[in-house]
């Protein structure tokens, strides 16, 4: 077993390179490093087990390099892929810019990145080669080795390290990171989301009523714009804004006057995709299937006269959002990693933002979706917003008293900080809408999909569907056309009680796109809105009434009356 312990050794030393040059992440080497340490001495031992390929050196020699050179070429290739998207890449992204790439297009790409390419290869020769001189070294120092007859420990050893290979491909997530797997299996995924949006796009078509049945009358003035901000897990009961102890909205709490701060707002739901069905479409609660027979918001700015502008720090091509996002006249994503769990701030989005809003269209309508405070907390802000990491104030003193765990205090630490960050680009959004609008009709609406359960009432931190803390979010708006109004009125805004599976009217009220789906009953903003019904029950979270939750924090309770 010695000589298979060298070996593997030889293999980890190589992953560690990779590691070090920044080619492969610590998460892809832990994993890649259990595979190694059960694949090779497991398969390898193959041929020091079986008398016949005992007595032939050359096939533990020839096995170790090819399995050392499969898993250093999986390394390469990450490390190329993180290079040149600067993150973990998406698969489907990569697979998607292939599978549409024409000779023309895969010509200029390497004559673009012949330089990363060659770094790539180098590296990979490099590390095969003194993996090779390492293999060979070390059989000449063991020329007896495989001829002497294995003990049964280490024949035991041998299928139990190879059961435990194979076992690791029962954990999905392992058996993706097999390098002889990785690329089919995504292409299957792949293969498989191309097959169920095609699919959903053709149930769509076929369930939808037709253009001339929606009846769309634009009512608004001749140049609007209306930018949506939609916050990904963002708890209102985090914001000082709402009266939380810590100062984690300084630039939105500056801009107070400005902006309508609805109070008693939830999500229809405590996922995101679930939520925004609900957000984008006349499905609500009570007909949650409606999406695929009722056109989006999109759809129907679109046919009253609206430029439409998809900008996301999220995946593009995300199932039924992907449809969506489609739809768009014009479309960036500047996610191009391996999902939410990339530390792509949200403040790149800001030029796209500045972008869209300079276009001379004069109507547009801007969706804007954040990665906000998505877990992992830590990964959506920039160092320099680490604002509350140790903190000792009275929020850690009530965490303190509650029995948090260390592990949550840490969490609702970096919970507070990505909610500083999001509060910097969402008053930046604000303000970059605000300036270039100076002259037209313009409003931004921001709420989130749903919250999140970070330690407020059990020892818990990330989405919940029986925590209130789960569905209990903010929402904010900035509209040109309530500039003046007096605070009386503004003050009966903010109180008014609202779930987001009906805020597609508000936004089309915005939008001043009337049509047989707008009901200026659900429209928060309308004089004919029916306060009463979600009041009354109207609201649901969990398949349970809504019951609002006294204050957690009074010591700067909001009073909209007196802003």
């Amino acid at each position: 077993m010695k000589q298979l312990r060298n070996r593997l050794c030889i293999g980890l030393v190589g992953l560690s390179i990779f590691w070090m040059l920044g080619m492969v992440s610590t998460n892809e080497l832990a994993k890649s490093s259990i595979l190694m340490a059960s694949a090779l001495p497991g398969i390898t031992g193959i041929f020091i087990a079986i008398p016949y390929f005992r007595r032939r050196p050359r096939w533990l020699s020839t096995s170790t390099l090819l399995i050392l050179l499969l898993f250093f070429l999986d390394a390469t290739l990450k490390g190329f892929l993180r290079d040149y998207f600067g993150l973990r890449p998406n698969p489907i992204l990569v697979l998607q810019a292939i599978f549409n790439s024409n000779p023309g297009e895969t010509g200029e790409f390497f004559q673009h990145n012949w330089r990363d390419v060659a770094k790539a290869v180098l590296v990979f020769l490099a590390a095969s080669f003194l993996a090779f001189l390492a293999q060979r070294k070390l059989a000449g120092m063991e020329p007896d080795a495989t001829a002497t007859p294995l003990k049964r420990r280490s024949l035991a050893g041998i299928g139990a390290l190879l059961t435990v290979f194979l076992a690791l491909h029962f954990n999905p997530t392992m058996a993706k990171e097999n390098p002889l797997l990785f690329w089919p299996l995504r292409y299957m995924d792949y293969h498989e989301q191309v097959v169920r949006a095609e699919n959903m796009s053709r149930d769509i078509e076929r369930n939808m009523a037709k253009k001339s049945d929606w009846k769309v009358q634009y009512e608004g003035p001749e140049s609007n714009t209306v930018v949506w901000v939609i916050g990904e897990s963002i708890n209102r009961a985090n914001m000082s804004l709402y009266g939380y102890p810590r100062n984690t909205t300084p630039l939105l709490s500056s801009m107070r006057k400005d902006l309508i701060v609805f109070q008693d707002v939830v999500s229809s739901e405590p996922a995101t995709m679930a939520s925004l069905m609900k957000m984008f479409t006349p499905a609500d609660i009570d007909e949650p299937d409606e999406w695929n027979r009722k056109p989006d918001v999109l759809m129907l700015a679109h046919e009253a006269g609206f430029k439409t502008f998809w900008i996301s720090n999220q995946v593009p091509n995300d199932g039924w959002l992907g449809l969506v996002s489609n739809r768009a006249s014009e479309k960036l994503f500047i996610n191009k990693g391996a999902g939410r769990g990339e530390n792509n701030f949200d403040g790149n989005l800001l030029p796209g933002l500045e972008a869209a809003l300079n276009n001379p269209a004069p109507k547009k309508l801007i969706v804007v979706h954040l990665l906000g405070a998505h877990p992992t907390y830590d990964m959506r802000y920039p160092q320099e917003y680490a604002k509350f990491d140790g903190a000792v104030d009275h929020i850690s003193e009530q965490l303190a008293k509650a029995d948090r765990p260390v592990w949550i205090r840490q969490l609702r630490n970096e919970y507070d900080n990505a909610i500083a960050y999001n509060d910097y680009v969402v008053g930046s959004m604000l303000q970059l809408t605000m300036k270039a609008t100076r002259q037209n009709n313009a409003s931004l609406v921001f709420s989130s999909d749903h919250g999140q359960e970070v330690g407020h009432t059990r020892n818990h931190a990330g989405q919940s569907i029986s925590d209130v803390t789960g569905y209990e979010i903010p929402m904010l708006l900035w509209t040109r056309s309530f500039i003046g109004k007096n605070p009386e009125e503004k003050a009966m805004l903010e109180h008014r009680a609202y779930q987001t599976d009906h805020l597609e009217h508000t936004v089309l009220g915005l939008l001043g796109v009337r049509s047989m789906y707008y009901e200026a009953s659900r429209d928060i903003l309308s004089e004919n809105f029916h306060s009463q019904d979600f009041v009354n029950g109207l609201r649901r979270i969990n398949g349970r009434p809504y019951e609002p939750r006294t204050v957690i924090y009074q010591q700067n309770p909001v009073n909209p009356a007196n802003q």
